[in-house]
């Protein structure tokens, strides 16, 4: 029998003590607390020192051959594996409790993942994993640091001893998502089980795979029978491509806008929410030029009135309305479409700055450079959703 689980209600197959080919146990414990992290972020910490001390002396025996080389390697593979899970157990408290700013970008995931992969390609030859990959070029909007330790903890969490691993990197049809697949088989063997099958991944991956997803917006589902485990990385922020160009090459500055292909967004609806005539007419001029179909409001209550009888597919804040009539609205929208795209217009000066996509921000834009900025904010935030 196949079973499907999200990973806030079930640990995979391998974390609850049993192996690839033993019976499951569907369990669901409680996801653990900011105080656990913190107590295990803590032991982390307390482990660094006498790691290096043990590191140091090792070095010093190699270099003045009191031990052999070969003899030493386990030693320097267990102190690596600690300094590991101290490393990971650290970032684990950072990303739960918010502390790890997040800087977003356009990276191509086929490339963090063979990056990854070769990262990992040692651990697994240890552990006798047959490595398969199928790998296809896409690109995410998201940060390169936490995406890397997201596909590392993914590989760790699935590299097996004794097992094929299969990695499939692809982007599904709709939502044009990219998924990243990492399917674990058990590999033939002449007799007996596969060696090294007490080195099960540890449940510090697993924690870290979904606190990780969580801040990036990742949705990530676990699913197996007996013969076969699948873990899969849904990525919402996936890059489209829009009549040929990227999300981020088709927009450049004050000059570019007015050129972007309209009939890349034609059709698409946006509300702008002021009461600022001039910000208003030079937002409706921008959207327009787009291909865009704009109207405006003059308040929040007006912008959740027009709302309820339509909803456009974005909206455009003068940030002076933002309210908390405003903030109601952004969380129904946002609760009937996790995705929905918000663009804040700012009066300070500043630079173009994009969305978490974790709920507590929007993609901001200033007043000053709106006619530069607000064209690229807009082809950003519909990647999101067309």
């Amino acid at each position: 029998m196949t079973t499907d689980s999200r990973y806030t209600n079930t640990l995979p197959a391998g974390l609850d003590g049993g192996d690839l080919g033993g019976p499951r146990k569907e369990l669901a414990p409680p996801q653990p607390s900011l105080s656990d992290y913190s107590v295990v972020a803590a032991l982390g910490t307390l482990m660094d020192p006498p790691v290096n001390v043990v590191k140091h002396a090792l070095h010093g025996w190699i270099e003045s051959g009191a031990i052999a080389p070969n003899l030493a390697k386990p030693v320097q593979d267990a102190l690596a594996e600690l300094h590991r899970l101290s490393q990971n157990s650290q970032l684990l408290a950072r990303v739960a409790e918010g502390r790890r700013r997040q800087s977003h970008e356009q990276i191509n995931l086929d490339s963090v993942v063979k990056r990854a992969l070769d990262e990992r390609v040692a651990l697994m030859q240890h552990r006798g994993v047959e490595l398969h990959r199928s790998i296809k070029p896409v690109a995410v909007l998201t940060d390169l640091d936490l995406l890397t330790s997201l596909v590392l903890a993914a590989i760790d969490c699935t590299a097996r001893p004794g097992t094929r691993l299969f990695v499939l990197l692809e982007v599904k049809n709709w939502p044009a998502h990219a998924l990243l697949s990492l399917r674990t088989t058990r590999a033939v063997v002449v007799t007996g089980r596969p060696e090294h099958t007490h080195d099960e991944p540890d449940p510090l991956n697993w924690h870290l795979l979904t606190e990780i997803a969580r801040a990036l917006g990742v949705t990530v589902t676990s699913t197996g029978s007996e013969d076969e485990r699948t873990l899969t990385l849904e990525f919402a922020h996936t890059v489209k491509q829009l009549e040929g160009l990227t999300a981020t090459e088709m927009d450049s500055g004050a000059e570019s806008w007015g050129s972007t292909p309209s009939h890349a967004l034609a059709g698409n609806r946006v509300l702008v929410v002021t009461s600022d005539t001039s910000l208003g007419e030079d937002a409706k001029s921008i959207c327009r030029a787009m291909g865009l179909m704009v109207d405006s409001v003059p308040t929040s209550l007006a912008a959740t009135r027009y709302c309820e009888m339509e909803p456009p597919q974005l909206i455009v804040l003068d940030e002076r309305l933002h309210d908390k009539q405003f903030d109601q609205l952004r969380a129904d929208l946002l609760k009937a479409e996790p995705n929905f795209p918000f663009i804040e217009i700012g009066q300070d000066n500043g630079t173009l700055s994009i969305s978490s996509w974790t709920g507590d921000s929007m993609t901001r834009v200033t007043r000053k450079e709106m006619a530069s900025q607000l064209p690229q904010a807009l082809t950003l935030e519909f990647a999101k959703i067309l």
